[in-house]
């Protein structure tokens, strides 16, 4: 089906995006971190709440201003880079030429059970436009990422591969989920441009 293609047509993968070596000292970082926050919704007012009948996982934000923490430092900054060589790519391909900034970085893990339920990226109080998610790991079973096209009733479940960046539009056409894990813990990045 047309729409379907063209829905499709926007949603990009680019694999093998980090060097080995570094994707497994990022696994370990991530495997031996203690300090993940439970994870929030955005509410219409602009506030923050847990919602664990919503999305029900675990982040941790990277900062590479006012932190202690070197690591963290050179992760964000890092992770910046990746972020930024996708997302002008992406602007390529959309024939599009503008200035943008990597927003709020997250490390998010998902235990067995958690999961976030369909929703979208943007939203008022939070006005996204273009969502990222990097795949650190892929041994575990089950944590899909799954779009729901709103037109049609059909979804599109993509491929777990770690090392792998995912970018598509934040708005409505894009209602996206991750299924609950079964066994194992899956670990990603994501992020946002305004």
């Amino acid at each position: 089906m047309e729409i379907e293609k063209n829905l499709h047509n926007y949603i990009k993968i680019y694999e093998k995006v980090m060097p080995e070596n570094q994707l497994e000292v990022l696994k370990k970082i991530c495997k031996n971190e203690k300090k993940f926050e439970e994870g929030k919704i955005i509410k219409t007012n602009g506030t923050q709440e847990v919602e664990k009948n919503i999305r029900k996982t675990n982040f941790k934000s990277l900062f590479n201003i006012g932190n202690e923490s070197l690591t963290d430092v050179h992760w964000a900054n890092y992770l910046n880079f990746i972020f930024g060589n996708g997302i002008r790519d992406y602007y390529n391909f959309l024939n599009l030429a503008r200035d943008f900034r990597v927003l709020d970085i997250q490390i998010l893990k998902y235990t067995k059970g958690s999961y976030y339920k369909f929703h979208i990226d943007h939203a008022a109080t939070s006005p996204r436009t273009i969502s990222c998610i990097f795949l650190i790991n892929d041994d575990y079973e089950g944590g899909d990422l799954v779009f729901r096209y709103p037109i049609i009733d059909k979804e599109l479940k993509i491929p777990k591969k770690e090392n792998t960046l995912i970018i598509w539009p934040s708005n409505f056409l894009y209602p996206h989920s991750v299924t609950p894990v079964i066994s194992g813990e899956r670990y990603s990045v994501v992020s946002w441009t305004l």
